[in-house]
């Protein structure tokens, strides 16, 4: 699919459910990165996830992990401001424009063609300053500059009673979210585990994808694939196969697998799933 078809198809937005606006402003889409406790990449995915999606819509990545907190450590300028101080100053001026999004959202890479960050919180005492009406004030009015919004949220953020709002609203609100869970048995059993909160704020099954990380490269489709569809009955869950040596990259040169490695298996995981997050 071509990269006009793709901004067309990003570019049919809806309006937050609880926000009215007299002109009718739509919010870009949204796309919420989840996941059981537990290592499972979903940091490392979001990142890889915006470098593809950037290729052809202009892209926005919130960190709002509220436990570790890792975008601005992989950012290219690591003195990022923090989300509270976006939303601060936002509330402040009531107003976006290009100078804003330097200071309060620069590129990953500090290239202009690259996708854009806003870092998270350093103190989990903070996390109570992010108000949910706020954020979706700010999710609403980049629409002009802002096609797509990845949030990376911790595990069980939305068990949290400091952000709960935040979290369960943005779970419930995006567009789709990604359920990302390791492809071992213990993987298995922790997504088991907590799907059924997430599916409790979804209104349809068919907007959740799951997806196993870390598969091996040379491995058949994991048995918790099957096992997961039978116990659930959700929808066959996705896989990314992995890289190790393109993940190290990565640290080093706050770049992205998906654009180091131009033909390994990663990559074209990677990209199926930013097709199912663009809606494509």
């Amino acid at each position: 699919m071509s990269p006009e078809t793709r901004t067309q198809k990003v570019s049919t937005r809806l309006p937050f459910s609880n926000i009215t606006s007299q002109s009718q402003t739509v919010r870009p889409r949204i796309a919420a990165f989840w996941s059981p406790p537990g290592s499972v990449g979903r940091t490392t995915t979001a990142l890889n996830v915006a470098a593809c999606a950037a290729t052809s819509v202009r892209v926005l990545l919130v960190d709002l992990d509220f436990v570790s907190p890792s975008v601005a450590l992989l950012a290219a300028n690591q003195d990022l401001p923090s989300l509270s101080t976006v939303l601060h100053h936002h509330q402040i001026t009531q107003k976006i424009d290009e100078a804003f999004l330097q200071e309060f959202a620069p590129h990953f890479s500090g290239s202009r063609k690259d996708f854009r960050v806003v870092a998270g919180l350093s103190r989990q005492e903070r996390w109570p300053e992010i108000k949910a009406q706020l954020l979706q004030s700010l999710f609403h009015e980049l629409s002009p500059f802002i096609d797509l919004i990845l949030c990376d949220l911790q595990a069980s953020s939305h068990r949290s009673l400091g952000v709960n709002a935040v979290a369960r609203g943005i779970l419930a609100e995006a567009d789709s979210v990604v359920a990302l869970a390791n492809a071992n048995p213990l993987g298995l059993a922790r997504l088991l585990r907590e799907i059924h909160d997430l599916r409790e704020l979804r209104q349809s099954a068919e907007s959740i994808n799951v997806v196993f990380n870390r598969m091996s490269t040379k491995a058949p489709e994991p048995p918790e694939a099957a096992a997961f569809v039978e116990l659930t009955k959700m929808p066959q869950p996705l896989t990314i196969r992995d890289d190790y040596d393109a993940f190290e990259l990565l640290v080093a040169s706050a770049s992205t697998k998906a654009t180091l490695r131009k033909r390994s298996a990663y990559k074209t995981d990677i990209q199926a799933l930013t097709d199912k997050v663009l809606g494509l």
